[in-house]
């Protein structure tokens, strides 16, 4: 088992030695119980990086929005939903396009039959991410904004927005 002092002076080799990892090298720090964590995401081998997409290629998003969307959740709400996506690339290819009436009528279904009432939006919506990605292949990518309307107990404006983008597959750009 390698230890992390021994790791980070890979990474570090592997940076020295190679241009192209340092272009698409990724650090990240995290802080976690007072330990100091090294990740090191590099693409080092052609193969790996041949598995990158071009996203800069070609892209087709679409969205819609939901106004003045009545709900129970939080003790009742009005929420202003929009939804925009990202076809994979075999959607594009195939023509197999998702109507996006019917993932409309699916968000209405989860938030009607959503469990948990009091969850904060931000959870809600991560989970409606998951859930229409789920249930879409032909989402590379998602972001749904849930806007929540001024309440006399919450008079104010506040929202959530969640992007997730599949593995291996171009995010959105806005």
């Amino acid at each position: 088992m390698i230890n992390s002092s021994q790791f980070m002076h890979k990474c570090i080799k592997v940076i020295e030695n190679n241009r192209q990892v340092r272009k698409n090298m990724k650090y990240r720090l995290l802080l976690a119980s007072g330990t100091l964590i090294l990740s090191c995401n590099a693409f080092i081998s052609p193969s790996l990086s041949q598995t990158i997409p071009k996203c800069a290629e070609y892209e087709e998003v679409f969205g819609f929005q939901v106004s003045k969307y009545a709900t129970q959740l939080q003790g009742g709400a009005i929420l202003n939903i929009k939804v925009a996506y990202r076809y994979t690339p075999e959607a594009i290819a195939q023509n197999t396009y998702p109507d996006f009436v019917p993932i409309r009528k699916n968000i209405d279904k989860f938030l009607v039959n959503y469990p948990h009432q009091g969850d904060f939006w931000e959870i809600v919506n991560k989970n409606l991410v998951k859930f229409i990605l789920d249930k879409y292949p032909q989402i590379a990518s998602l972001n749904i904004q849930l806007g929540v309307s001024p309440t006399p107990k919450e008079p104010y404006s506040r929202f959530s927005s969640i992007y997730s983008t599949r593995p291996n597959n171009c995010p959105l750009r806005f």
